[in-house]
């Protein structure tokens, strides 16, 4: 290595890391919200200053060489002291001020979660609430949020879980569907049914049609989609039957469950933040407030009823 500072500041790593992670100069770029040119000229001092490449082209991706590997541990071990301490800075703040990310599901954060943090807003105004609507599960140990809600208990043991309410989902269908389809008297008459699917998320095949339904539903599926929004159009529409929560066909409105006493699935929908992140006084506030609201609503997320 040359020099007597190869390693110059935490973006070094920074950048190594992205473009281990991202695969590509490009995708790096992008997840830095840098140029490509850019993040090829900082790699390329920084290999200068090593004296050595740390990466080398595999068709698209890139790839460590022997030394990239030598500097990996090293690298994540400094990834996880910069990110312990933009925790701690963050957690000394008390002040109902500043940006909240909160991640949710297509449905829950537009149709439920985004009028009822109107509320919110009237009595935080300093707060800038930062909703990201993603069917995957964010990262929120690297900050890709401050607050989810998921469906599904989250894992990883570094974050704070609260189970709030079971999500009932059932079959809905629009009237204008049924008053030209078949009989619909039990799931055996599914198959003379056309069928509006939801694909999981990262899938792109064929194979989960009804999500969240663990084993797909028969019947002639007729519209594809891996919106859920997108489902829910198809559906009001008339394409045929789907699977929606029922809080979600309760206020999306214009569908008539069918097969009420079908249980399509239950999941739990749980609200989660980093371990950390809760002693701030505005994640903690916001925290607590969506809570409290999912609560008052449990029954219109499990039957599509409100009290």
């Amino acid at each position: 290595m040359h020099g007597n500072d190869p390693l110059r500041d935490w973006a070094d790593i920074r950048l190594f890391l992205a473009i281990l992670e991202q695969g590509s100069l490009v995708a790096a770029a992008e997840h830095l919200g840098l140029t490509q040119p850019t993040v090829g000229r900082r790699l390329s001092a920084m290999e200068e200053r090593f004296g050595t490449p740390l990466f080398v082209r595999a068709g698209r991706r890139m790839q460590l060489t022997d030394s990239g590997k030598a500097i990996l541990d090293s690298a994540r071990r400094m990834e996880s002291e910069m990110l312990a301490i933009e925790r701690s800075l963050q957690a000394q703040s008390t002040a109902l001020r500043g940006e909240v990310t909160i991640s949710a599901t297509e449905g829950t954060g537009t149709e439920w979660l985004t009028p009822v943090l109107r509320d919110f807003h009237r009595e935080y105004p300093e707060i800038l609430l930062n909703v990201q609507i993603e069917s995957r599960a964010v990262d929120l140990i690297h900050r890709e949020a401050d607050i989810a809600l998921r469906l599904g208990q989250p894992v990883q043991p570094e974050l704070i879980a609260r189970r709030l309410v079971t999500v009932g989902f059932g079959l809905y269908a629009s009237p204008a569907y049924l008053d030209s389809a078949p009989p619909l008297r039990s799931l055996d008459d599914l198959p003379l049914h056309k069928m509006v699917g939801l694909l999981g998320p990262g899938n792109r095949g064929r194979d989960t049609h009804s999500f969240p339904v663990t084993t797909p539903l028969p019947g002639n599926y007729v519209y594809m989609s891996n919106s859920a929004t997108a489902q829910l159009a198809a559906a009001r529409a008339g394409f045929g039957i789907a699977v929606f929560s029922h809080r979600w066909a309760t206020m999306a409105g214009k569908l008539v469950r069918v097969l009420p006493e079908y249980n399509a699935a239950s999941i739990d929908m749980w609200l989660v933040t980093h371990e950390e992140l809760r002693y701030s006084a505005r994640i903690r506030t916001t925290f607590d407030f969506i809570a409290a609201r999912v609560l008052a609503d449990a029954e219109l997320f499990e039957w599509g009823t409100r009290q």
